[in-house]
């Protein structure tokens, strides 16, 4: 059965989040992975999400920009590039994102992003170029690709991008991060090339890959982090 996005953002009420960001540039790699393996490697609280018995990662590069609270202007460090390895969980039957790392190229939005969303951010040079073709170069990955014409979204492509929670924790409570945007809208690639180390580093042994896509931007906006749970409850 195809999953179906829960289009949310039209409902939203504008006093509910607590900052917003402009993304660009949207890269998808996507790979099945070893179920097993990847159990060990999230957390025990976290359940696998699965696509027709299959677990996958993505990696994914892209632009953040305008970021803001609902009280301010855009914020003077408001511009970083991203690139993140991320897997696909449920938490108590909600499903969303698990982030082995979020990688960025600014100091003082790791800070922000670790200190109070308990996000795995790390520093990282990171070069992103889209005016001949997708170009991103970072010490563990090189990717190139041309962007094709948009596309009518897959099962699998919806399964993947179609997800409003993330869940973190910091080391004795869980929070979940629910995030409110319009559905994607995804466009095709063709003669790609990438290496990657991202798998290796975070002891993912057993990873093929399956697919990608690309997204040119999307609205988002955070709700607050909630605390949904204890790690040893």
């Amino acid at each position: 059965m195809p999953f179906e996005p829960v289009i949310i953002f039209r409902h939203m009420e504008k006093k509910n989040w607590i900052i917003s960001q402009h993304w660009k540039d949207l890269f998808f790699l996507n790979f099945v992975v070893d179920s097993a393996e990847l159990r060990n490697l999230i957390p025990s609280y976290l359940e696998l999400d699965t696509f027709e018995g299959q677990a996958f990662t993505s990696i994914v590069p892209f632009k953040m920009s305008k970021i803001r609270f609902p009280f301010t202007p855009t914020l003077p460090f408001s511009s970083l590039t991203e690139l993140n390895l991320r897997t696909y969980v449920k938490y108590k039957g909600t499903p969303g994102i698990y982030f082995f790392t979020l990688d960025s190229n600014h100091r003082l939005g790791n800070f922000i992003a670790n200190k109070f969303f308990h996000l795995p951010y790390c520093y990282s040079k990171i070069h992103l170029n889209t005016d001949q073709a997708y170009d991103c170069r970072a010490y563990n990955l090189e990717l190139k690709a041309k962007i094709l014409a948009t596309k009518e979204k897959t099962a699998l492509e919806s399964f993947l991008v179609e997800r409003y929670s993330l869940f973190t924790d910091n080391g004795t409570s869980i929070f979940r991060g629910q995030v409110i945007h319009d559905p994607w809208q995804l466009s095709q690639v063709s003669d790609i090339d990438f290496k990657e180390t991202l798998h290796n580093q975070y002891n993912i042994t057993q990873s093929t890959f399956h697919s990608c896509f690309y997204s040119k931007a999307l609205d988002v906006y955070f709700k607050p982090f909630k605390k949904v749970g204890l790690i040893n409850e």
